[in-house]
């Protein structure tokens, strides 16, 4: 299977329960801004705000560069100030968070083809008095094999481990000489458990959820529970759609002893290519199919110890916790809790490490 406008309707239509509607400007899919903003920073889709290069949140809010250290990207922390947080993105942007968006499928060959579409879409919309803001661009780019599609690959796996009570990550920190796999699903109990009991996320959900706890105080994420393992494990994946060779890297990924197994993510492939792998794939009918591994397999070489990665996993998803906070909020709490001023990125890290998931929500959500 292609991915492409026409597939990619199939998709949602017959996977999700998203509305596609006729709009001004072209079919889309009808999605409420939560759902929409999740989906952007996870395949890059952009808003309507300029017809040149619609806006992406996608790789704004990361925050480290690789797992067991605490190397800081400029994304939600610059130094030691909160940049790019979904608090701060409300006060410049703020139609990234409110009323509903129509994501539009837009193949397109050359660049300067999808920006002349563009314009005219902006101004059909303003002439009928829309905020095309409210539009958002899913780029199919022909030119290219496969259509550049993979992203959308990782959102499919992404939205498969929600609902099996998964945190979910795509494009995730790893190691300089194993590379970044494009997508991890994480089953941390305590986090997953804290969410749950304090009525903020239902069972799984993406990594950077936990920096929308504020803004996101109404929204219901109603998603269906599955049961898994009780004890902490994560799930690798490695998406491709112009060619479905992945093993190599994917085994790179396994090979470093962190994760139960290995999943391909890839829009036609009929088996993993091995059955110690996953697969995320299409049936003939655009169903989301899900092979499971038929093996457990065996790392006699593991590079790195679970128990020091589930330890930086979870504090890593603390300074996601702490990206609903102001400035002069976070200030505050650094003076409050580690009793002198914030100065050094070295500072936020002790902060972290000396703060429980529980009280970072309390703060966070200003309950305690």
């Amino acid at each position: 299977m292609e991915l492409n406008r026409d597939s990619i309707f199939k998709i949602f239509q017959n996977n999700f329960n998203y509305e596609i509607v006729d709009t001004l400007i072209g079919k889309a899919i009808k999605m409420n801004w939560y759902d929409a903003f999740i989906y952007c920073n996870v395949t890059g889709a952009g808003y309507l705000d300029n017809p040149v290069m619609p806006f992406t949140p996608k790789g704004m809010m990361k925050i480290l560069y690789n797992a067991f250290e605490y190397n800081f990207v400029t994304g939600i922390f610059e130094n030691t100030t909160l940049k790019n947080t979904p608090i701060n993105m409300q006060k410049t942007k703020p139609y990234l968070f409110k009323g509903d968006k129509y994501i539009l499928l837009e193949e397109f060959n050359k660049e300067v083809e999808l920006s002349e579409r563009l314009y005219k879409y902006i101004s059909i919309l303003k002439a009928n008095n829309c905020d095309p803001t409210d539009y958002i661009i899913q780029r199919i780019e022909t030119s290219k094999k496969g259509n550049g599609m993979e992203n959308f690959m990782e959102y499919i796996a992404c939205e498969v481990y929600k609902n099996r009570c998964y945190i979910v990550e795509n494009q995730i920190p790893l190691a300089h000489d194993v590379g970044s796999p494009d997508f991890a699903a994480y089953s941390i109990r305590k986090i997953v458990d804290c969410m749950q009991s304090n009525n903020l996320l239902n069972a799984g959900f993406h990594i950077i959820e936990l920096a929308l706890l504020r803004i996101n105080s109404s929204y219901t994420n109603m998603i269906n529970i599955y049961k898994i393992s009780q004890n902490d494990n994560a799930v690798v994946g490695e998406a491709k759609t112009s060619t479905n060779i992945m093993k190599k890297q994917l085994e790179k990924y396994t090979n470093t002893g962190l994760f139960e197994y290995g999943i391909e993510l890839h829009p036609d492939k009929k088996m993993p290519s091995k059955e110690e792998f996953g697969l995320i794939t299409f049936d003939s009918n655009y169903k989301i199919k899900v092979n499971e591994p038929k093996a457990k397999e065996v790392i006699y070489n593991k590079l790195y110890e679970k128990e020091e990665y589930y330890e930086w996993l979870t504090n890593y998803m603390k300074l996601y916790l702490i990206a609903n906070l102001e400035n002069d909020e976070f200030q505050e709490f650094y003076l409050r809790k580690m009793g002198n001023t914030l100065k050094v990125t070295d500072d936020i890290v002790e902060l972290i490490k000396k703060s429980s998931i529980e009280e970072l929500v309390k703060v966070v959500t200003r309950r305690g």
